[in-house]
């Protein structure tokens, strides 16, 4: 079932170095976070044994909304999401947007947020069109204790936009650097936004004035309309299962992305039924995988599994999803 007959269907403050509470009781994360200015933060790893930074991507888990069906669907999908992190052991988590139903008003439920909180990580959200909605960014924000999220000031509103540098050993000159954005919830609107753009390059100019030439990946709830560019020449490796959901991009998030010379991949979301990736034009364009039952689609829920070589800058990813298990 692809978006279209789904939606017809349906009725058409920066955290510090902290000890995370996991289920086994308390845990010290590998990571440490600390907010450095409102849309900057640093992130440092120090595992006990050097080793890649294990990154995993969610997107399109689609909590929060009060019917039965999507009661038992989000009960479905908290499990398999527990189950994955304890099998897979991320240092961090990035939610890739459409977390939580904000959209379908006052009665959604934002339990989720809890969850995610009890996962014994620390994580980051970076917008969705459907995590738009009854509640105000802030207000959605609110309620989280352990997640990563930040913003800077475009005039007089917020831009949902932000960074991490990565750091290891406790400190020292980043090695990699992560840029989260938010791809908007209205068209003609529904891309990255120009005052984030204006950011974006901003901050590889000042980057360059401090010296800093990390590799750096980005994180975008909507697509890029190459990701269609990617498919049409038939360059893409993974499943395609509906027409590539670009909405209203038109090219210059990516040009500015590929502009930098730093941007090595693009990790999306939003389209349930495609999970592909391949290079365009010297960036990976990489879709995620599904991760919630009460979102559309027939794939089988899970992740990708980023690994980042902090030493060799370089990274590799895995579609995951959560082992079977006898009932």
């Amino acid at each position: 079932m692809d978006r279209r007959h789904f939606l017809q269907a349906a009725g058409s403050a920066g955290i510090a170095a902290v000890a995370l509470r996991a289920a086994a009781g308390e845990v010290k994360s590998a990571v440490m976070i600390r907010r450095t200015e409102p849309d900057r933060f640093v992130l440092d790893f120090s595992p006990r044994e050097p080793r890649p930074l294990r990154i995993l991507q969610l997107t399109d888990t689609h909590f929060g909304s009060q019917s039965v069906g999507a009661k038992i669907n989000d009960g479905r999908s908290f499990l398999e999401i527990r189950r994955l992190v304890e099998e897979q052991k991320p240092d961090f988590l990035v939610h890739t947007g459409d977390f939580i139903n904000n959209d379908q008003g006052e009665k959604v439920s934002f339990e989720a947020i809890e969850v995610f909180d009890e996962l014994g990580i620390p994580w980051t959200h970076a917008l969705g069109n459907h995590d738009h909605g009854h509640l105000s960014v802030a207000e959605f924000r609110k309620p989280m204790k352990h997640a990563a999220v930040g913003e800077f000031r475009s005039g007089d509103k917020n831009e949902y936009a932000f960074r991490f540098d990565i750091t290891t050993g406790g400190g020292g000159d980043p090695r990699h650097s992560l840029f989260c954005f938010d791809s908007g919830f209205e068209e003609p609107n529904r891309r990255v936004s120009q005052p984030q753009i204006e950011w974006f390059v901003g901050q590889m100019k000042r980057d360059a004035a401090e010296g800093l030439k990390t590799p750096s990946l980005a994180m975008i709830h909507i697509p890029v309309v190459e990701f269609e560019s990617l498919r049409a020449a038939n360059l893409h490796k993974g499943h395609f299962g509906e027409r590539v959901c670009f909405d209203s991009d038109t090219g210059d998030t990516f040009t500015a992305l590929k502009n930098s010379g730093r941007v090595r991949a693009v990790f999306s979301g939003h389209d349930h039924e495609n999970d592909y990736a391949g290079i365009w034009q010297g960036i990976e364009l990489v879709y995620g995988r599904v991760g919630g039952w009460s979102g559309y689609g027939d794939l089988e829920r899970g992740g990708r599994l980023i690994d980042i070589d902090l030493a060799a800058g370089g990274f590799t990813h895995k579609i995951v999803t959560p082992k079977r298990r006898d009932a």
